[in-house]
């Protein structure tokens, strides 16, 4: 079985079984790249050199995770509010005791701003959290791309696509009569990291607050089932999640800020080393039916068709026992890092 593979593992791989000629490098390159953007896209298979597990923290009250921000950095600075730097303010905001509070004495709209590094036409995931709100609203923008504008209190997420702002800022418009404080500021690039929710074996934990491990496993509802009891179930810690478009829906909602564990795929992270029991080896499975599927798409290329019948019956065994591997032995509950070696 492959185990570790890297995207030069694979390349290797796959021309050992074309006779290793150069003039096919090229092709399985573009084989390999069409094969991963099927798997980004959803196809029926996944780059499993790719997988790491990673987590994000959720604050309490929040309902939807964005799958978009699993594994990314955040891009703020000073998103706490922990002191008055980093900033600029306009008229009428403030920033004192972790927050940045706007108390109405703007005439016209007011913004709240610093400079972040993103690139235009691209996704980020931004968070926030608005509290003591009176009167008026507020509109969130990125590189002048402006986000949903909000009037009430709680947790707020979403996805913007940046702009081509003159320069890349995160602004905070306070409409002209605006009374009510920001706090808990963070923008997310996406790409680092995807979950993996395709096959039984991606696994969404929960730990609690400032966690390094996960503590329990959430388990998967469907999502009509789980919206519809949101609203009637008081907030707890919880136990089981949903898959809306690009958002994980957590039932119940949290009660109190916990750390969120999955298993994803990172572009560049090769395996680290595997178990060669039962742990992880669907993994190693999965490795196996990359290849072969890549294998296969270049035997199409070339139209051989002893070979594309060779790895189509390859793939096919490889998928099969990755199906078959059970959750409990097959789900790597430590962080993937490293390189592994072919």
């Amino acid at each position: 079985m492959t185990v570790g593979l890297t995207k030069g593992n694979a390349i290797s791989l796959i021309g050992s079984r074309f006779g290793n000629r150069s003039d096919l490098d090229t092709i399985i390159e573009d084989e390999l790249n069409l094969a991963q953007t099927q798997a980004l896209e959803g196809g029926d298979f996944l780059p499993w050199f790719l997988i790491r597990e990673v987590k994000t923290t959720v604050l309490a009250g929040t309902t939807r995770v964005s799958m978009d921000a699993l594994g990314a950095s955040d891009l703020t600075t000073n998103g706490s509010f922990s002191s008055d730097s980093a900033w600029t303010k306009g008229t009428g905001w403030t920033i004192s005791g972790g927050k940045a509070a706007s108390d109405g004495s703007q005439v016209t709209t007011s913004d709240l701003e610093q400079d972040v590094s993103v690139t235009q036409n691209s996704y980020y995931t931004l968070r926030f959290t608005l509290s003591g709100v009176s009167a008026g609203s507020i509109t969130p923008k990125i590189a002048a791309t402006s986000g949903t504008t909000r009037t009430g209190n709680g947790h707020h997420e979403e996805r913007i696509m940046a702009g081509a702002g003159t320069s890349p800022r995160l602004e905070f418009t306070a409409s002209a009569d605006f009374i009510g404080a920001i706090d808990n500021v963070s923008v997310w690039g996406e790409g680092d990291a995807k979950l993996l929710r395709v096959y039984e074996h991606g696994g969404v934990y929960w730990g609690a607050s400032g966690a390094t491990a996960p503590t329990a496993e959430l388990l998967r509802g469907t999502y009509k089932y789980l919206w519809s009891k949101l609203n009637t179930e008081s907030p707890a810690t919880p136990t089981h999640y949903a898959i809306r478009g690009r958002d994980l829906i957590l039932y119940p909602v949290p009660a109190a800020d916990f750390e969120l564990f999955s298993v994803g795929y990172h572009r560049e992270t090769p395996f680290a080393s595997l178990a060669t029991g039962n742990s992880n080896a669907w993994l190693r499975h999965a490795a196996d039916w990359f290849i072969a599927e890549a294998s296969f798409r270049v035997a199409y290329h070339l139209k051989d068709n002893e070979s594309l019948q060779k790895f189509q019956q390859e793939a096919a065994q490889a998928k099969g026992r990755v199906m078959m591997a059970h959750r409990a032995n097959a789900h790597p509950t430590e962080t993937i890092n490293g390189g592994g070696a072919a």
